[in-house]
Parts: structure tokens; C-alpha cells; sequence
């Protein structure tokens, strides 16, 4: 329980303080960014950790959608722009708050591709409180070397590199990261090591991923790593790399690292599939913040604070970070308004994890601990077109994971499990296929043959809860509805005859019994309950 309310009072903090500047991405796209599609970039960045400084430049491959003589890209007024290409010819270009805009000196038709690349240099934003606000995060390890790490969730990709910074695109054909760095450091990013060059007295590491990313997962973590790896199979028998890059103070601890990784993986696979990125790497590296999702790199910064889970080891950051692999990095949301299907889904599978390795006694305490402190103080899907300020808070988490505990009750076992493994396998949503809450909704309701809608949508959009009133009407005799709600919920009841499943709704249902009935004593959903006696 800690391990979340942790997740949740730090979330809080995010609503009370703007990010650096007010940083922020998603929200209406922009009618000129609706034109074009990324489908690929390339970084070529040297990084000064002395200066705190990144200098270089950066290629974005787009392909026209619709007519367009302009392309705007994202990038922070902090870095200046010395040069900008259009397919390698100089190109006309102005800036206008957090943004470039490139004349393209010819209207570019449907099916048309163009490279922009980017020339620029820059102090770098600091981060105030990564991950939460973020930005680079420069710190020094136990040995006096530079270690610097990037977190960018909340900011999006503009604060390190010029971008269409929203949700709803992104690379089809992946990233290459060329970055460049001091002799003696190392650099960890997404995907697979292709090349590592020394020249004088620097080194560049050429990181690729030909899987499509999201613009907060593209990321690169500098310091004086050591790295371990081992083989992983997969659920289905690929073999993975199973990568971690630690301080060079903490060696003695990669094989108990390695150890609480491959039972987590094994844990997500159990229940989503298999491991999202078989063809490039299962990484971790360790950084100078709590932790993120960065594709195929997890930050990794909780201090090897591990708990015993049925008698285990385990790392609840570990986990949850590792689980976006899944929910957030293979399926994507194209709308931050959506992010509780990153979050809660994500959330969910911690919940599981105790349940695999404790017991579904274990995890029932867990799920009541949680569910009693939710302050259902905002919708999870604050509106659509949302921006992440808007979209982030600590209920996207919580509610959100407490939603599926209620559909797993409402459809059954075989039938959840069946959803959230499929959902998150099925090519249809994943990958470069971006989803909406209404994709979530509409896959559970044809696997499962039943309407959930009006069920998730009460609680997805509303702070409302299902209030259940019992009214003694006579001698042993209770009627119970749920006189704000238009749908119905089925609940447990327990009377004096034992416990009954009974479909609940505004109309009263009926029941005899010598003691007040309970409603849904296993706390499957969340709800407000009311007692009272019928006047002659």
C-alpha cells in the first residue's frame, strides 16, 4: 500500500506546481501537425556534463498527410537554432514559443516524405522534481563521476530535441540516437548498442530501435555504469537480452537486481503476453531520480528497497515501471485524456503481482487498502483532447486499477483475464495502432457479450459512485437499490441465508433476512452505502 500512496501523494504535488515554465504537451492538435506523420528520427547529440549542455542536431523523417507549405516543430525557446535543412538544403525558418516553423517553400502533397533536420545547442533544463517535473537531472556518483539522467513524461520531448511533441503520433520506423560523451562514460538508451566509437578523448553510442516509441520513452542516461546480462526466455521462446547498467559503486548488487527483473517480467508476461520488445532488449539502468518508463530502459532509482512478496524479493518501482513495456509503451494511448489506460492498467498489474506471489487473500487487503483511501476527487478522464497537466493525477492510478478489480468481478475470471491478455496482444491496438478509452471499452464488450459501458463510463468520467441504499420495509424484510445509476450492478449480499449475487439497479430488489443485509463485504467496488427504515 505505501509502495502506491507513495505514487499518489508525490502525483499530488504535480497538480499544486507547474512544471518548469509550464511545459506541457498533448491537448488539441495543431491543425498544422495534423498534416504530417513522424515516422522516424535521429539524434546526434554530444553531452557536456560539465556545462550541463547538449549540442548537435536532429532529423525528423515526415510524410505529408495532408497539403502543407509549413511543418512546425516542437523544440524550447531555451536552445538556439543555428541551421535548419530541408532534404539537406538550408531552410527558411522562424521561432515562435516552443516552436520552429519551417517554410518548405512548396506545397507538399499526400504520400510526400521530407527530412527536417535541426541544428542546436543549449543549456539544459534542470529537473525541479524528476520524474514528476522533469527535465535532466545531473549528480554525482559515490566515485565523483558525472551521472545524468532525463526524464520528460510531463514535458514531452521538446525540452531535449525538436519533435511533434503529442500523444497521438508517433515514429512508425523508430529512433536512432547518436550521443556523444566524455571517455569513461557510458550511455544507456532504447533499443540495441550498434556501435560504440572512441575519438580523442570522447566516445559516441549509437543506440536503435525499430519499434515505434513514444515521445517521453525516447531517452539516454549517462554515468560510469557497469553492465550485466543475461539471456531471457520468453513466454513463447524468444531469447532476449536481459540488460541493467548500475554504478559502479553498486556491482555487488546486479545479481539480486537481475534476479527481482526476471520474476517480474515472468510475473507480466503471465497475465499480458509476452515481453512487448523481443527483438532489441529487457534493460534497466540505474538513475539519479525514482523511476520511468523509457522503452526497453526502465529508470531505475529506488535504492534496491526491496519487500518480500510471498517470501521473494521484489521492487514495487521495478515492477510498475516495467509493466508500462505493456501498458504505455506497446499499447499507446493517442489522447493523454486516456492515460489511465497507461497508469491504472499498469497499477493493475502491481495488484496482480501480489496476488501471483501471496495469495488472493493477500491481495484482497491489498485492493481494500487501497480502494479505502481513493479520494475520488477527480474524474479519471478529465475531458477529452486533454494536455498532461490536465490529464495527470494520482487517480489514474488508483481508481483506475480499482476499475478493472470491479470488471473482473462483473465478467468473471476467465473472461477478464482473457480481456487483458488479448487487449494487450491483439495488433489491432498495439504497437502503432494508438487506442481510446472507447477501443478499451468496445474490446471488452465483444470478448465479454456483454454492454460495460455504462458501468466504466460512470466511472471513468464522473465522481460519482453507486449509491446503495438498504431500507428496512417490514419484519425481516430490506429492500436495496441503486437509485443513481441507469444501468445495473451485480453485488454480493450477504443475509441471514448466506451470500447471494444480485443484479442491483434503481429498481428496489427484494430480500428477507433476520439481520441487516451486507453489501459487497469483499469491497469489489467502490461505493457509498446508506441505511434506512420505510415510514407507514
Amino acid at each position: 500500500m505505501k509502495k502506491l500512496l507513495l505514487l499518489s501523494l508525490l502525483g499530488i504535488t504535480l497538480s499544486s506546481a507547474s512544471a518548469q515554465e509550464n511545459w506541457t504537451w498533448g491537448g488539441p492538435l495543431d491543425p498544422n501537425q495534423a498534416a504530417y506523420d513522424v515516422k522516424h528520427y535521429t539524434l546526434n547529440l554530444a553531452m557536456e556534463p560539465d556545462k550541463k549542455y547538449i549540442s548537435g542536431s536532429a532529423d525528423a523523417v515526415l510524410e505529408v498527410k495532408s497539403p502543407i507549405d509549413v511543418v512546425k516543430l516542437d523544440l524550447i525557446d531555451r536552445y538556439k537554432v543555428s541551421d535548419v535543412r530541408l532534404d539537406g538544403k538550408k531552410a527558411i525558418f522562424t521561432r515562435e514559443m516552443n516552436r520552429i516553423n519551417v517554410q518548405l517553400g512548396k506545397s507538399y502533397k499526400p504520400g510526400q516524405r521530407l527530412t527536417i533536420t535541426v541544428a542546436y545547442a543549449g543549456e539544459t533544463p534542470e529537473a525541479v522534481r524528476p520524474p514528476w517535473q522533469g527535465g535532466f537531472t545531473f549528480s554525482k556518483d559515490a566515485n565523483g563521476k558525472h551521472w545524468v539522467g532525463l526524464s520528460s513524461q510531463n514535458e514531452g520531448a521538446k525540452i531535449f530535441m525538436p519533435c511533434k511533441d503529442h500523444p497521438s503520433d508517433e515514429p512508425d520506423e523508430g529512433v536512432d540516437q547518436f550521443i556523444t560523451v566524455p571517455a569513461g562514460y557510458m550511455v544507456a538508451a532504447n533499443g540495441v548498442l550498434v556501435s560504440e566509437k572512441k575519438k580523442a578523448n570522447k566516445v559516441t553510442y549509437h543506440w536503435k530501435t525499430n519499434y515505434t516509441i513514444n515521445n517521453y520513452s525516447i531517452n539516454f542516461t549517462v554515468g560510469d555504469f557497469i553492465k550485466e546480462q543475461k539471456e531471457y526466455t520468453t513466454v513463447k521462446g524468444n531469447k532476449v537480452p536481459m540488460v541493467i547498467y548500475l554504478l559502479k559503486q553498486n556491482e555487488a548488487k546486479a545479481p539480486g537486481l537481475m534476479e527481482v527483473l526476471e520474476t517480474s517480467v515472468r510475473t507480466q508476461e503471465k497475465y499480458f503476453g509476452e515481453y512487448p520488445f523481443p527483438k532489441e532488449k529487457i534493460g534497466i539502468v540505474e538513475t539519479p531520480y525514482l523511476g520511468m518508463e523509457h522503452q526497453t530502459i526502465n529508470a531505475y532509482g529506488n535504492n534496491y528497497k526491496y519487500t518480500k512478496v510471498g517470501g521473494k524479493n521484489h521492487d514495487w518501482l521495478l515492477h510498475h515501471e516495467l509493466g508500462h513495456e505493456w501498458w504505455g509503451n506497446k499499447v499507446t494511448v493517442s489522447d493523454w485524456a486516456d492515460f489511465w489506460i497507461h497508469e491504472g492498467l499498469c497499477s493493475y498489474g502491481d495488484w496482480l503481482y501480489t496476488e501471483e506471489h501471496a495469495g488472493k487473500k493477500a491481495y484482497m487487503e491489498h485492493v481494500r487498502e487501497i480502494g479505502e483511501q481513493i479520494p475520488n476527487n477527480k474524474p479519471v478522464i478529465i475531458h477529452d483532447e486533454a494536455d498532461s497537466d490536465e490529464a495527470y493525477h494520482p487517480e489514474v492510478y488508483t481508481k483506475g486499477a480499482f476499475i478493472m478489480h470491479s470488471l473482473r468481478y462483473n465478467l468473471g475470471d476467465e473472461v477478464f483475464f482473457k480481456i487483458l491478455k488479448g487487449f494487450a496482444t491483439d495488433e489491432a491496438y498495439t504497437y502503432k495502432h494508438q487506442v481510446k478509452t472507447a477501443d478499451f471499452i468496445s474490446y471488452v464488450n465483444k470478448v465479454s457479450g456483454k454492454d460495460m459501458a455504462p458501468m466504466l463510463n460512470f466511472y471513468l468520467r464522473s465522481t460519482n459512485l453507486p449509491e446503495v441504499v438498504v431500507k428496512r420495509s417490514g419484519n425481516n424484510r430490506y429492500t436495496i437499490q441503486v437509485p443513481n445509476i441507469d444501468f445495473t450492478l451485480p453485488m454480493d449480499v450477504r443475509t441471514d441465508k448466506g451470500i447471494q449475487r444480485l443484479e442491483l439497479s434503481a429498481k428496489p430488489v427484494e430480500v428477507t433476512s433476520s439481520k441487516a443485509p451486507v453489501i459487497d463485504e469483499d469491497f469489489w467496488y467502490l461505493k457509498k452505502i446508506t441505511t434506512a427504515t420505510e415510514s407507514n
